[in-house]
């Protein structure tokens, strides 16, 4: 693999470098930190074609690319996310038969992880999400990252629990069984929320949809945000959701609300992310469990995953601020 990402660095990007290292993915993709001849760092992220979970993470790669070299270059988000790299050719990403790469800047900080966020770190995430919120006279055809309330996940999820059960390998049915009560009374939550939010007329912005710590690097008082994936042109609680139930949250909102003094949160709004999301991890682990191919490690690691997301879903209840 080593020597695949040195001849696409030299013939794509004109970078030579002897120095890559593996480094800690996302559990949908590879990720390698690589040191030009000139001591000058990049990130190298890489997609495997062969995961079930690729064609969901890339299916608007092409979209949301030039989203956030533009958010970059061309607004107060500068210094605060990922900055792309693009190829000789004005590319912003390289594909082959099994994999699609993409290169960005290195930042020099720590992922925040397992640890938690300081007051000013808090501060500065509310005022760094606030700027992404109000960006205005977006230069971008917006219709395909707009929110429409609809995952084809869900059904896809409700299927395998009504009609495909006896299919899905034991482990997954062991974790599954006891909470099927729990999971089928919240994929109904989650189907009438989107008929009421699909009617309602709600403000839209543009969000990240994926906000936590581990898509967050902080240097010092410095924070910024990785993995764009997820962009939308959506309600504000699609990001709001993300840091809602972190033990900072009143922290986070007072600063918020601050700088946007006509926003109140719709809570409706917030539970449908909330159950999205978890349903949506759910049905992604069942599917890497299930298609594909994962070393033991892996298997049981995705497992306890499983487990953890399907025993959260009954945390998801509202609470009032």
């Amino acid at each position: 693999m080593i020597e695949v990402l040195k001849k696409i660095l030299i013939e794509k990007y004109l970078i030579t470098s002897s120095k890559i290292y593996a480094q800690q993915g996302g559990w949908a993709s590879l990720a390698y930190k690589i040191e030009d001849n000139n001591g000058h760092l990049y990130f190298l992220k890489v997609y495997e074609k062969s995961r079930k979970s690729t064609p969901y993470l890339i299916k608007h790669i092409d979209i949301y690319l030039p989203i956030v070299d533009w958010l970059y270059n061309q607004t107060s988000l500068e210094g605060k996310i990922i900055q792309l790299i693009k190829t000789q050719t004005k590319s912003f990403k390289v594909e082959d038969e099994s994999y699609v790469y993409i290169l960005f800047d290195y930042i020099e900080g720590k992922t925040v992880g397992k640890q938690s966020l300081k007051e000013e770190q808090v501060i500065k995430l509310a005022e760094i999400v606030s700027q992404l919120h109000n960006l205005e006279d977006l230069p971008f055809d917006i219709k395909q990252i707009t929110e429409t309330f609809h995952l084809s996940s869900i059904s896809k999820l409700r299927d395998w629990i009504d009609k495909s059960f006896d299919q899905l390998k034991i482990a997954i049915n062991e974790i599954l069984k006891p909470n099927l009560s729990t999971i089928n009374r919240q994929i109904s939550e989650w189907y009438h929320l989107s008929k009421v939010l699909k009617e309602k007329h709600l403000r839209f912005c543009l969000c990240h949809t994926d906000i936590h710590h581990w898509n967050i690097i902080t240097r010092g008082e410095q924070l910024y945000l990785l993995d764009w994936e997820g962009i939308k042109f959506a309600p504000r609680e699609a990001d709001i959701f993300s840091i809602y139930q972190q033990p900072y949250f009143d922290s986070f909102i007072r600063r918020y609300y601050e700088l946007n003094p006509d926003y109140q949160i719709n809570y409706d709004v917030l539970q449908f992310y909330l159950l999205s999301r978890k349903l949506q991890d759910i049905f992604e682990f069942i599917e890497q469990l299930q298609f594909d191919e994962l070393n033991q490690e892996e298997y049981k690691m995705n497992l306890n995953y499983l487990r953890k997301e399907v025993n959260g879903l009954k945390e998801t209840s509202k609470r009032k601020i």
